[in-house]
């Protein structure tokens, strides 16, 4: 499998219709195929191009063990704008930091406003998981760099501004007030839709006193939004709120409000959603079932571990909580206590530093060691 298999079964002729079937044998390409498959591109119409980066992403939705994001890097230097947008929508949930210059410098100076706003997508994926110490502190900084350039920017479009400014949230500064309420009091429903969205990822929760009137908006993807972030900053005391958006006339707000009420969580919000089992609309029905499911395995983890569940569990030769010390030396064991603080050590809670990263140690696992890397968005040089 892989892509000559999918090349020969591919039709010489551009309006023939293609065998989406042969489509997998793409998954997980290697760099040379993935640069064969994008001069390929340059020979095909944009639209056939188009529409197999489409359908990859269609099918990575129905399939999550299918991989094609070394073939959506190369749509991302293509000359057509509509390849480049499906390359880019492949990218959305990528975990790639080496995506993060590439992207940047898509959003500050690819000549399509379409292209610009698209970019900043994937970096809020990204901003999320810099924000959580996935990322090390060089990626964090480049990514608050870039996005309050855009946002700073007085020649940048709306359009653009605003996800960068949904992208930056994630992350605690002093400027990001001043943006956010700019964008709430504009006047401009999209400015409006963002700004919410953009306080529901700061956690804050002096933003709920914005956020509570817009559950009551005229506009339905506003009070979508606001039921959205409610479900990030309110507590239980806001239940009460949610009411209203859980019997609203709009399908994605009432589904909207049963993923908030399930963030907030506790008995109010577990009467709350036992009553939308009765409701005539399935989706609504489904999504509280799965709801209330998650809320009961989350009370069965909380569950209090007593010292004598821990004995049953690590052994009644224990010395030290959770740890079965049968078997080891006194002096290791004594040695453990002369560990070094973990909130000392810059290891991002892995035993992997941030100089070690560099060196290509897969932080995930300390005896992972990446190989110097073929793709060629991985080397500094390229950009």
């Amino acid at each position: 499998m892989g892509l000559d298999e999918f090349l020969n079964k591919l039709p010489e002729d551009d309006e023939a219709p293609i065998n989406y079937a042969s489509l997998s044998e793409l998954s997980r390409l290697t760099t040379p195929e993935a640069e064969e498959l994008g001069e390929l591109w340059l020979e095909w119409t944009d639209e056939r191009v188009i529409d197999i980066l489409k359908r990859m992403v269609a099918l990575c939705e129905e399939q999550p063990d299918v991989e094609f994001e070394i073939i959506y890097k190369q749509g991302l230097k293509h000359a057509n704008t509509e390849v480049r947008l499906a390359g880019l929508k492949g990218l959305e949930d990528s975990v790639d930091r080496t995506l993060i210059r590439p992207l940047s410098e898509m959003m500050k100076s690819d000549p399509v406003v379409e292209v610009r706003t698209a970019a900043a997508i994937p970096l809020a994926y990204l901003s999320a998981m810099a924000e959580t110490g996935k990322l090390s502190s060089r990626y964090r900084e480049t990514l608050v760099d870039v996005l309050y350039s855009v946002l700073d920017d007085e020649r940048e479009v709306q359009d653009v501004k605003l996800k960068a400014l949904e992208a930056v949230s994630v992350f605690a500064d002093d400027r990001l007030d001043a943006h956010i309420n700019a964008a709430w009091s504009s006047g401009n429903i999209t400015a409006r839709q963002s700004s919410l969205f953009a306080m529901g990822r700061t956690s804050n929760p002096k933003w709920v006193d914005h956020v509570l009137p817009d559950l009551e908006h005229d506009v339905a993807a506003v009070r979508y939004e606001a039921t959205m972030a409610i479900g990030e900053l309110g507590d239980e005391q806001h239940l009460r709120a949610l009411q209203a958006p859980l019997d609203d006339s709009d399908l994605t707000v009432q589904l909207a409000a049963i993923s908030a009420v399930e963030r907030i969580g506790g008995d109010a919000a577990k009467n709350q959603l036992q009553q939308l089992l009765v409701s005539p609309e399935p989706r609504v029905v489904e999504l509280a079932q799965q709801a209330l499911q998650t809320l009961k395995h989350e009370d069965d983890l909380d569950e209090v571990v007593t010292q004598e569940m821990a004995r049953t569990m690590f052994g009644a030769t224990d010395t030290l909580p959770g740890i079965d010390t049968e078997g080891y030396e006194p002096a290791e064991m004594e040695g453990w206590a002369n560990l070094p603080d973990p909130s000392e050590v810059d290891d991002f809670g892995t035993g992997i530093t941030e100089e070690a990263e560099e060196l290509g140690l897969d932080r995930g696992d300390p005896f992972d060691i990446d190989l110097q890397p073929e793709d060629p968005w991985d080397h500094e040089e390229n950009f």
